[in-house]
């Protein structure tokens, strides 16, 4: 079976570029006809006929890699810093109405902000295309124009910070079940005061799990600022360098407060002092600044016109975005503490920016996180572990500058696997927690209404009940009973459980 690489795979290696492990690669395959494509460790192979072969050229490869593989950012960064600035020159001016020698173009002076030579002129009558084609990615639905090569600026973010996304099959169908509309139904099902108070558990629910992925069991004051910062996400106020400190100032102990963007370089792994376990090396402090800036501008640009109807088609995906951004933030760490709480704050941000979620409601994703935490490791490891191959860094000699974590990976990644996850998540938290909670809140209520007319009960006990029996499978343990019921009779007990359980409709 003889085999060609094609596209990004094969600049790749005729440019000799430094780059990390494609998540997608095409190559020509002699044993499959027309067009295939299949999954092999951790990536997906495009396979193509030999009807798909062409001259070995740069421009034949670009055209390819535009064509079937879309916009890699990261690449194209890697390959624009070669001198094949000739070349594209060359291509543009004797292909001028070629939509791929135009985009082409226009990506060179968008990533490296450099000029090309103007001896060219696009015949005016070509129309408008799209940099980067929506059939492949998930990109802008409206252009920016470009007078120059007349190309639409489609790319959702700005050449400081703008993650792709690829639209696989999984990511297709779960755009189409459209889950902000269901958060809308689901929450058209209960009264407001109900809503508001299952907020309450949601929030502290939200916080709990949080807490728990980073397997830390955190103070009554400091869950409670975490849930405070919660509540503060407010697509009205605006995410700056100083809203990003405050939300780091609220998250971690005073101690460790921290004033800008970090000016050191932090690592991620285990210290365990006779050596450091580096697990990943986020981009260097001189970097921190652009790539955050980017982050914040990427944001401002797409999450400033939610969508208000049923129509979202005019709108990017805002799990799309949310995914990018929070994951963004985790892998830039621009600060020495709190990133991680950051990062999942950062979920529900975005999403209440872009109308996902109803205000005052939120979606306690890190319960999903937690019950699935190997899943959640393995997709910060499909940026981590490769960014660690690459790069090096000496805990030892703090001073010395690390090498490989270069700006373009932070700016650029492929986040498709963190949209799938956060798209997994987020459909388990409405169809399962969402209810789930909102539910043992009505339960609750019939078994308070129950048990307060059943008999007379002293300050807190009778939720403290409620709240023991349900958990116990609608029994009061004997632990508890001799700690906190001492007072109550045998028959009172059985009475009480009774009511308990069929306010939740438990089983026996």
């Amino acid at each position: 079976m003889a085999t060609e690489l094609l596209g990004y795979a094969r600049l790749i290696a005729d440019y000799n570029l430094n780059a990390l492990p494609l998540m997608e690669y095409s190559l020509i395959d002699s044993a499959v006809k027309g067009r295939g494509h299949r999954a092999k460790n951790g990536q997906t192979v495009l396979h193509f006929s030999s009807h798909y072969a062409h001259d070995n050229s740069l421009t034949k490869h670009l055209q390819f890699a535009l064509k079937y593989e879309g916009v890699n950012l990261y690449i194209l960064s890697l390959l624009f810093a070669q001198p094949i600035q000739a070349n594209l020159e060359s291509w543009i001016r004797t292909s001028p109405a070629s939509s791929y020698a135009r985009r082409i173009c226009f990506l060179y002076e968008w990533i490296t902000n450099r000029k090309l030579a103007n001896d060219f002129s696009v015949p005016k009558p070509e129309r408008y295309v799209n940099v980067a084609d929506g059939k492949l990615q998930f990109v802008l639905p409206v252009g920016e124009k470009d007078l120059r090569f007349r190309v639409l600026n489609n790319l959702p973010g700005t050449a400081e910070f703008c993650p792709m996304v690829r639209k696989t099959e999984y990511l297709q169908s779960m755009v189409a079940e459209d889950l902000r509309a269901q958060v809308i139904a689901t929450v058209a099902n209960y009264d407001q005061d109900l809503l508001k108070r299952a907020a309450n558990f949601l929030y502290l629910k939200e916080t709990q799990s949080s807490f728990e992925v980073e397997r830390e069991k955190p103070s009554p004051n400091k869950a409670q600022r975490f849930a405070d910062m919660l509540k503060q996400a407010n697509p009205k106020v605006p995410l700056t360098e100083r809203r990003f400190i405050e939300l780091q100032n609220i998250t971690i102990d005073p101690r460790f407060r921290e004033f800008s963007w970090r000016s050191h370089q932090n690592w991620v792994g285990k210290d365990h002092g006779y050596r450091q376990q580096i697990d990943f090396v986020p981009p260097r402090p001189e970097d921190v600044s652009h790539l955050m800036n980017g982050l914040i501008e990427t944001v401002s640009k797409i999450a400033t016109t939610p969508a208000t109807g049923s129509d979202t088609s005019d709108v990017y995906d805002p799990v799309i975005l949310s995914a990018a951004v929070s994951f963004g933030f985790v892998f830039i760490h621009p600060f020495m503490d709190g990133n991680g709480r950051i990062h999942r704050y950062l979920i529900h941000d975005v999403l209440a920016r872009t109308g996902f979620t109803p205000r005052g409601i939120i979606l306690p994703v890190s319960a999903v996180i937690v019950a699935n935490l190997d899943e959640y490791i393995d997709v910060l490891e499909t940026f981590s572990h490769p960014m660690r191959d690459i790069s090096d860094y000496d805990p030892n000699v703090p001073t010395s500058p690390a090498t490989g974590n270069d700006p373009e990976c932070f700016r650029f990644f492929d986040a498709t696997p963190q949209a799938e996850f956060l798209y997994h998540a987020l459909k388990r938290t409405l169809e399962e927690d969402l209810p789930k909670e909102i539910e043992f809140l009505l339960g609750f209520d019939r078994a308070y209404s129950s048990l307060n007319q059943l008999m007379d009960w002293a300050p807190h006990n009778l939720e403290l009940f409620i709240q023991v029996v349900h958990q116990h499978a609608g029994t009061l343990s004997l632990t508890k009973r001799k700690s906190h019921f001492d007072w109550m009779s045998d028959v009172e007990i059985k009475e009480a459980e009774l009511a308990v359980r069929q306010a939740f409709d438990l089983e026996t």
